[in-house]
């Protein structure tokens, strides 16, 4: 039963997060907690959960006698489906569980690009499955994570031991998103019962091609990676010699098939539809890990310099917020002295009309910053990520925009960016930024109707 048509206001007292250990899990139950939410938070061994996560609650998938004491008193349920080859059954019958129990609210974790598959295939009738239900049920279907690149289980010891990643892409591109962002999403759609009978493709802000992401975690890393493209047929045979049984392989070519179609490319805004902020960037997330994209025997060797290389990281954050400050009030002197004078600037939104130079560069930053009412910034550094070589930040701005199509008055206006600085004896020598170019025409937008 599609109840997309319905809607609701906010409809919990007390939420059921399964998989409150996991990956998502765990920042969906603290998450909640934090807003004020009772939750029962329930795993397999709830001793082992930490502080801040609600009510460790005994849950076991293969013991149908935890579910009911799960569900007493619950209005909504965060579910991550169990491994299991008879998953569609258990959660099927857990569903019918749930109504049983009265419980009104679904938020089902899934994966990228499910609806794409036939109907008769494990993930596509686990989603069918909460379909036929009459919860008010919404599904996630986040592109791959980028917590993946760094996991022991995924890609991490390929890049930390042998310097490559290796995918199966055809030269199309993935859209990673940061497990956060998928928690942050959850928890507003638990507590406002939004997006009722929806399925939402929840992405990164950027789609990049195996090549370019090998590139952005040499870059982070500081430490050469490599992407390896595989066939699928390679991809088979491995597999196979690694001893996977043939459901696995069969589902794990689904997923490999969705990129190469083109499916985990594409972008999409629901991310910040829902939380009110653009999702993190790749960026961020590699250079907040760059010790565990670096090969073991690296660090070994590094040891030795680990506080000089602290040092100049200090200076390069403390460098960038003299940038961001004189950017925020067009003091373009001390701006324009943070960068070497062969810096490039590069608007990623526009990423085929780089700025080149200090003169150019000013000439670019003095036209943007007059679209501001007395060329100020209003800027909350919200995360700032420092090595020796990069510094990444994220920013909070406000302004207000007095540029086209703005009322002589102006119009607030709030938007996101992320700047990727590339640092060289102490100077920028490279800075992306990333942000939504239509954030001033929706502003404008808002007060025109």
């Amino acid at each position: 039963m599609n109840i997309a048509g319905t809607t609701k206001g906010p409809i919990m007292s007390q939420i059921l997060v399964i998989g409150a250990r996991g990956k998502t899990g765990r920042y969906v139950a603290s998450g909640l907690v934090s807003r004020g939410v009772s939750v029962k938070a329930a795993s397999r061994n709830p001793d082992e959960l930490s502080g801040g996560h609600g009510v460790p609650t005994r849950f076991d998938w293969h013991d149908g006698s935890t579910w009911e004491p799960a569900l007493v008193g619950v209005d909504a349920v965060y579910l991550v489906k169990p491994e299991s080859d008879d998953v569609v059954e258990i959660v099927t019958e857990f569903l019918r569980a749930m109504e049983d129990a009265g419980v009104r609210r679904l938020v089902l974790l899934s994966e990228c690009a499910t609806h794409t598959r036939s109907d008769d295939v494990t993930e596509r009738r686990v989603e069918l499955a909460v379909e036929a239900t009459n919860l008010q049920w919404t599904i996630l279907r986040p592109s791959w994570f980028m917590q993946d690149i760094i996991d022991d289980d995924f890609f991490g010891p390929m890049v930390r031991d042998d310097g490559i990643i290796v995918m199966t892409t055809g030269g199309s591109a993935t859209a990673w998103i940061h497990v956060r962002d998928i928690a942050e999403v959850a928890v507003e759609l638990l507590i406002g019962g939004g997006s009722i009978g929806q399925a939402l493709n929840l992405t990164g802000p950027e789609a990049l091609t195996l090549k370019e992401l090998a590139e952005r975690i040499t870059a982070a890393a500081g430490t050469p990676v490599l992407g390896v493209e595989e066939t699928v047929a390679e991809a088979e045979s491995r597999m196979r010699r690694d001893g996977f049984d043939e459901d696995t392989i069969a589902y794990l070519t689904r997923i490999v098939e969705s990129i190469i179609e083109g499916h985990t490319a594409n972008v999409t805004g629901d991310v910040e539809r829902i939380v009110g902020h653009p999702p993190r960037h790749i960026d961020s997330f590699l250079a907040d890990h760059a010790r565990d994209l670096r090969r073991t025997g690296d660090l070994d060797a590094d040891n030795s310099g680990i506080n000089t290389r602290v040092d100049v990281a200090t200076d390069n954050e403390a460098l960038f917020r003299r940038l961001v400050a004189a950017w925020a009030s067009s003091d373009f002197d001390a701006l324009l002295d943070c960068f070497a004078d062969d810096m490039v600037y590069t608007d990623m939104p526009f990423p085929d009309a780089p700025v080149l130079g200090k003169a150019a560069f000013r000439r670019h930053v003095s036209d943007y910053n007059a679209l501001f009412a007395r060329g100020q910034v209003d800027t909350e550094l919200v995360t700032v990520v420092a090595t020796e070589s990069h510094v990444v930040g994220e920013l909070s701005c406000r302004a207000q925009y007095v540029g086209p199509g703005a009322p002589a008055e102006g119009v607030p206006v709030h938007w996101y960016a992320t700047l990727v600085d590339t640092i060289v004896d102490g100077k920028v020598s490279s800075e992306h930024a990333y942000f939504d170019p239509t954030a001033f025409e929706k502003a404008v937008q808002r007060v025109s109707t």
